[in-house]
């Protein structure tokens, strides 16, 4: 591959390991249900190779020049789609009580609509390294209770009560930030 093929290539992996994200989740939730031995565990891995995706999709689009508005936009959604998903079968198995990723899910929601709120107001609210730290001990929290290895329980569980503490401190931040910046205009 010449080096002009190669950047305009890796200006598009961006979006496709964002849609690689989307696309892992009807794979999931065919098989995290099925009971057979070690399924769990494949898909703790699958579901971890898929969160990773979000760090190097947003670095490659930094690097390449590669930001689109698409990709900015289907981004926070592809990560919502993957955790809702994963939460919901961790809930449908008595692996998280119901109440925890109801937690999770309205903390997203509320973040989403006031992302939302100030696009339509033209300003945007950058992502905080409260909400990087939240997300990855989120998804290490979840991937270690998806594999339903009872060795890892615990800590996914202490893992998601921290990503729960910092989830509701950086969306107060966002929140603080809106406000700042709807009173500005």
């Amino acid at each position: 591959m010449k080096p002009d093929e190669m950047t305009s290539w890796l200006k598009t992996l961006p979006n496709k390991l964002t849609l690689m994200r989307v696309a892992v989740v009807p794979i999931i939730l065919i098989l995290f249900p099925l009971d057979v031995q070690g399924i769990k565990v494949f898909c703790a891995i699958l579901f971890g190779l898929a969160a990773m995706t979000d760090f190097f999709d947003g670095y490659l689009a930094r690097k390449y020049n590669g930001v689109t508005k698409m990709g900015a936009l289907l981004d926070p959604i592809s990560d919502k789609v993957l955790v809702t998903a994963a939460i919901i079968l961790l809930t449908n198995d008595n692996i998280m009580p119901a109440w925890i990723a109801t937690l999770i899910i309205c903390r997203e929601i509320a973040v989403s609509g006031l992302r939302l709120a100030a696009m339509e107001q033209k300003f945007t609210i950058e992502v905080n390294s409260f909400g990087k730290w939240k997300t990855a001990v989120q998804d290490l929290a979840i991937g270690f209770l998806m594999s339903s290895l009872a060795s890892w329980y615990v800590p996914g569980m202490v893992l998601i009560w921290i990503s729960i503490g910092l989830s509701y401190y950086s969306a107060y931040t966002y929140w603080a930030k809106y406000w700042e910046l709807s009173r500005s205009k």
